[in-house]
């Protein structure tokens, strides 16, 4: 879900890009001006980037601009048609099992707001690097909708009352609540957070051998059935959006925006 998607008409697509250096691989999202929001193509772009093959030890994935990591799924084109929350679900989905397959190990470093999808590729990741002006959280139940994806993810590293809890509260979590919870791992100061995060990087690109046998070690103790539950739960998804009222909830807000709101 997103704060940072105009009313205006289709959406465009931003970037996702992708760069190897130093034994590590960038995964740039790269729609500052849409506080990141992810459309349906550019999460079939952030799954290839994960899933590519490659030479790096270690991939972390990020956000462009100073607004956030990302504000999640870009809702105002999943509600020009059901053709296109269809497509965000198979995007998300990719995402998840990209990540579940990684050869690799996955950090992520997190800024700002950081909502619904963002919420879910950083749980997904083995390293969370956050800034201190991090606010982290799904803002769905909002528009009267229940993030049953995300909860899913969720339940891999927080407790179910817990996952619940997060996405039927709407509030926003700051790094100390974030990191308490288990889903963050470091905190930088937001000053100069990129630049902080180079040395955390170097560390663990350093120790890749050692967190890969850690993601190993976690899939051996709880192997993941995310996949099978997120098939489960894609009916639930799909039930939500086309109850009464969602769409024009979402549609009067995205309306309020456009108008500077």
């Amino acid at each position: 879900m997103t704060d940072g998607t105009s009313a205006g008409g289709p959406a465009m697509d931003g970037a996702v890009t992708v760069a190897e250096a130093g034994g590590v691989r960038r995964i740039r999202i790269d729609r500052p001006g849409k506080a990141n929001a992810l459309s349906a193509a550019m999460m079939a772009e952030l799954a290839a980037a994960i899933a590519a093959p490659g030479s790096a030890a270690l991939a972390v994935i990020e956000g462009a601009g100073p607004r956030g990591f990302c504000a999640g799924a870009d809702i105002g084109e999943f509600i020009r048609g059901a053709g296109n929350l269809e497509r965000q679900e198979e995007g998300l989905r990719a995402i998840v099992e990209a990540c579940l397959a990684s050869p690799r190990p996955l950090v992520t470093a997190i800024h700002g707001r950081t909502l619904g999808a963002g919420v879910l590729i950083a749980a997904l990741c083995d390293v969370v690097l956050a800034a201190d002006d991090l606010a982290f959280g799904l803002p769905e139940i909002r528009f009267n909708m229940y993030p049953v994806l995300v909860h899913a993810v969720l339940e891999e590293k927080v407790s179910p009352a817990t996952a619940f809890q997060m996405c039927a509260g709407g509030r926003l979590l700051d790094a100390a609540e974030a990191r308490a919870l288990g889903l963050v791992t470091d905190i930088l100061p937001a000053a100069g957070f990129a630049a902080g995060v180079e040395p955390r990087l170097a560390f663990y690109r350093d120790n890749a051998e050692a967190l890969g046998i850690g993601r190993r070690a976690r899939q051996v103790l709880k192997p993941s059935d995310l996949p099978a539950r997120m098939d489960r739960l894609a009916p639930l998804m799909h039930e939500n959006f086309h109850r009464p009222g969602v769409r024009e909830t979402i549609a009067r807000y995205l309306g309020g925006l456009g108008r500077g709101g």
